[in-house]
């Protein structure tokens, strides 16, 4: 019986033969490794966790996203924001929510708009410029999360500047290859626009997430905190429980920030071969390279850099090229050599004024319908609707700016109550220091007392709130590294005047006080811990700078608690006086024998000098350093001392007249007594009530024993 012989298949190209020994093959596949590429969509995805989107924070992470990037598109022509934000559930059962988004910012070209919605690492803020987005990301993985979890078009409208008509897209990403799917495209004219106002951008996207209460107080609480440190905007935010608008209460927005070149103290290798590519193929020497691309370095010092690394450099010889060990040279060079610190002027702080409108006025959203809420406005109390969107009456500096034309997009009648906090005090400072080789600007508030009955701590960033991962934020560690005693109070007198629970051992000082402390740190690479940005490492001197500011506020609020603090001792003290005066007198005017109403008055006059001059020994110095507003103005414990009355004279004086009266009287009821010694005894049961009748030596003394 003749053997079969085994089939020889025929290889494929690029298919390696099978080795003929069994274990030889084992041994190969044991030791074989595979390598794959993700594409960075995919990536994205299955590590959401490193955009912040997990689980129970996908709405979260979406409506800020989608807030922040029309923030970024308003102020980058310095346009007015007008933000209408809803988000709605779509099927409860499911877990389905829609998300809608409008804004009157400067739009997409529809060339441009399905990668820009849908491929990650694609965006137009790859730049040296402060802004709030920063990895091109956040629409990205809401347009992937709106594509993996349901079957759902992505709904885009946008209105550029660039072309007449708005477009119209459905769009949905395709996750393996990073690359937008376009399933419609089409050119709206104005009668079937969905946008109102020349320009703006709308996007409508299905998310399957979990709505649980705390994501929930902490979306309500991310549109409040943007309403803070942006009063400029108008935001409108619809929910399923109603509808409530956040008005604009100025009209003046920070200086736009400006694209700034890199500084030369962070040079790298690969920053300066793209330095050089950008200029290839033009006659520019390396020392106007140099030049160009950075700051703060002039064509002598490129000169001067270039010799240092012992480079032979022709200035009319531009085709020289220089290898990857003679760049590196360049690079050690500017890493040792001492630069001018970076600009500042291309940063967009929020600015004393701002930022204090935004603490004067923080929202509270509380789901009561049709309440009236207070509002303050030119020191004035007025009554308005919580469902009146209505303009306030703007600062005084306010009115001699130009008005701009806005267009607010979606008033709708709001089912929520709004407060209006009216601290006492307000205060602010700011540092400006280098972190990372890179300009920054660090500024603080403090609002204390009125309304403010806790402690809060908000953190901003670029404009844009903080809030989770708090214990790990740089801004906790300075606030409780911070010594109290800065304030002029021992945590004993903290805990006595403002702790609800003074017999706690487990609060924190800081944390007893009615205060709201404001950090905001701007630069152009914010030291984020993660790319969620919800938290801040300490880098360089930030830590130091935030201290600083913390600490020039405490004294600050130094002044304004001392003061309160011996009023508070001095109405102790009043009352414990008022309670044995009357003991006091009575015993005084029945050994002399006289009436006790004028000793009374001198008594009371003396009291009251003696505590108004304790009372008053405290520094007042202008403790409000906000800018000048008639609410604060009328504030009684904002109000400025004048120089203090002498009231020593004044005391001496007073008392000088009554004890004068009483001598006189004294002698004149010695002299009655001598002429009427018959009517002692009869008076010598009397009661101790002052008489008119004058008494015999010792009477007092004896009706005390009886």
């Amino acid at each position: 019986m003749k053997s079969l012989k085994p089939a020889t298949s025929v290889l494929k190209q690029g298919e390696q033969k099978p080795p003929s020994n069994p274990q030889q093959s084992t041994k190969i596949d044991k030791y074989k490794i595979i390598y794959s590429k993700k594409a960075e969509s995919e990536f994205f995805v299955d590590n959401s966790a490193l955009a912040g989107f997990t689980g129970e924070r996908i709405l979260y992470m979406a409506v800020r996203e989608l807030i922040e990037n029309a923030l970024d598109s308003c102020e980058t022509f310095s346009i007015l924001p007008s933000i209408k934000i809803s988000l709605k559930t779509h099927d409860q059962s499911n877990d389905l929510w829609i998300l809608d988004c409008e804004d009157n910012g400067t739009g997409i070209s529809s060339d441009k708009l399905p990668v820009a919605v849908c491929s990650f690492l694609t965006s137009a803020k790859y730049m040296e410029k402060q802004q709030r987005g920063l990895f091109g990301v956040g629409l990205k993985m809401v347009a992937a999360f709106s594509t993996k979890d349901t079957d759902f078009p992505i709904k885009v409208w946008s209105k550029s500047m660039e072309e007449a008509d708005e477009c119209y897209f459905e769009l949905r990403t395709d996750i393996g290859t990073n690359k937008p799917i376009v399933l419609l495209k089409k050119q709206q004219h104005e009668a079937e626009s969905q946008i109102e106002g020349p320009s703006g951008f709308r996007i409508r996207v299905v998310l399957r997430a979990r709505l649980l209460p705390i994501t929930k107080n902490k979306i309500y609480d991310y549109v409040t905190q943007t309403s803070i440190v942006n009063p400029y905007a108008f935001i409108t935010f619809e929910t399923d429980d109603g509808v409530f608008s956040f008005d604009r209460r100025t009209s003046i927005m920070p200086t736009s920030a400006k694209e700034i070149l890199p500084h030369p103290s962070d040079m790298d290798l690969q920053t300066l071969k793209k330095a050089i590519s950008k200029y290839s193929g033009q006659k520019i020497s390396l020392p106007k390279i140099l030049c160009y691309s950075f700051q703060k370095l002039s064509h002598e010092k490129a000169k001067e850099i270039i010799s240092n690394a012992n480079l032979d450099f022709d200035l009319k010889d531009t085709k020289i090229s220089y290898s990857e060990h003679d760049l590196i040279k360049i690079v050690n060079i500017c890493k040792k050599t001492k630069f001018q610190n970076p600009n500042t002027d291309h940063l967009s702080p929020i600015g004393r004024e701002i930022l204090t409108i935004g603490m004067m006025s923080e929202y509270t959203i509380v789901s009561n319908k049709n309440i009236e809420t207070m509002h303050s406005s030119n020191s004035k109390r007025d009554t308005v609707m919580a469902n009146e969107v209505k303009k306030l009456d703007q600062d005084k500096d306010d009115r001699n700016i130009p008005k701009i034309e806005t267009h607010n997009i979606g008033v709708y009648k709001s089912n929520f109550s709004v407060k209006v906090l009216q601290p006492v005090l307000t205060a602010y400072t700011s540092r400006t220091g280098v972190i990372n080789n890179r300009p920054t600007i660090i500024e603080t508030g403090l609002a204390y007392g009125g309304d403010i009955n806790s402690f809060k701590l908000y953190r901003f960033a670029n404009k844009i709130p903080l809030l989770y991962d708090e214990g790990s934020d740089v801004a906790r560690e300075v606030v409780s590294e911070v010594e109290i005693n800065k304030l002029g109070i021992t945590k004993k007198q903290a805990k006595e005047q403002f702790s609800t629970n003074k017999e706690s051992k487990r609060d924190r000082v800081f944390e007893v006080l009615p205060i709201h402390i404001f950090f905001h740190i701007c630069s152009t690479k914010i030291p984020y811990k993660t790319a969620g940005k919800e938290s801040i490492a300490s880098e360089g001197e930030l830590k130091y700078y935030m201290k600083s500011c913390l600490s020039e506020l405490y004294r600050k609020l130094s002044t304004q608690i001392r003061k309160e603090l011996k009023l508070m001792e001095a109405e102790n003290k009043m009352k414990l006086y008022k309670h044995y005066l009357p003991f006091i007198v009575g015993a005084i005017t029945e050994s002399l024998g006289i009436k006790n109403s004028k000793l009374d008055e001198s008594f009371s006059l003396l009291i009251e000098n003696h505590l108004t001059k304790k009372s008053s020994v405290v520094d007042y110095d202008v403790v409000n350093d906000s800018e000048p507003n008639p609410d604060l103005a009328s504030a009684p414990s904002l109000s400025l001392s004048h120089k203090p009355v002498d009231l020593k004279k004044r005391k001496k004086l007073a008392i000088s007249n009554n004890v004068s009266e009483i001598k006189a009287e004294t002698i004149k009821n010695t002299k009655s007594n001598k002429t009427s010694s018959n009517s002692k005894s009869s008076n010598s049961n009397s009661s101790l009530v002052v008489s008119d009748k004058p008494k015999e030596k010792g009477s007092v003394y004896k009706n005390k024993h009886k």
